[in-house]
């Protein structure tokens, strides 16, 4: 009896060890935003890699002026795209925001831009009369409205329009 609690604990101690360390940091995240109450639809027949049928859910809904994680696209034949927001949830493009947060990647422009303020209660963006000269400058975080006007922030409350990457 003793030699088996002896051979438990040594494997959970082995395996406590590996386990921690492989552990992988998380830094980037997306999620939608919802404008208003927001149907649902869930997908069903793959078409091919990226084309699904879906079929609308008519409970439950988001609440409007919420946040949902997000992890995938996908799109059906018509061309409309879709967020996962659940394990078989989606909701459409043209009703929510996407934003990502910890990207940390470079922009670089050649001519100079305007730079918008962004109210975060009303995800409007307001713009505020400079300029952001050319060059290349940190951004970490991306929204992306419906019908694909996006920004990017480039500062405290400073973002440039339409940067894709």
């Amino acid at each position: 009896m003793k030699q088996r609690n002896l051979l438990i604990t040594l494997c959970l101690a082995i395996v406590g060890i590996f386990s921690f360390q492989n552990t992988t940091e998380v830094k980037a995240v997306s999620f939608v935003h919802t404008f208003k109450k927001t149907t649902m639809v869930s997908r069903s027949e793959q078409k091919d890699d990226f084309t699904y049928d879906f079929t609308r859910i008519k409970k439950p809904r988001l609440k409007a002026k919420t946040d949902w994680l997000t992890d995938k696209i996908g799109k059906d034949s018509g061309n409309d795209h879709y967020y996962r927001v659940a394990t078989n949830e989606w909701v459409s493009t043209d009703d929510v925001a996407l934003i990502n947060k910890g990207i940390n990647r470079p922009i670089t422009i050649s001519i100079g831009h305007n730079i918008w303020k962004f109210n975060s209660k009303t995800y409007e963006f307001t713009y505020t009369g400079r300029r952001l000269a050319a060059g290349t400058w940190a951004s970490d975080e991306r929204i992306q409205l419906p019908r694909g006007i996006s920004y990017c922030k480039v500062g405290p409350n400073e973002w440039i329009q339409n940067i894709h990457y």
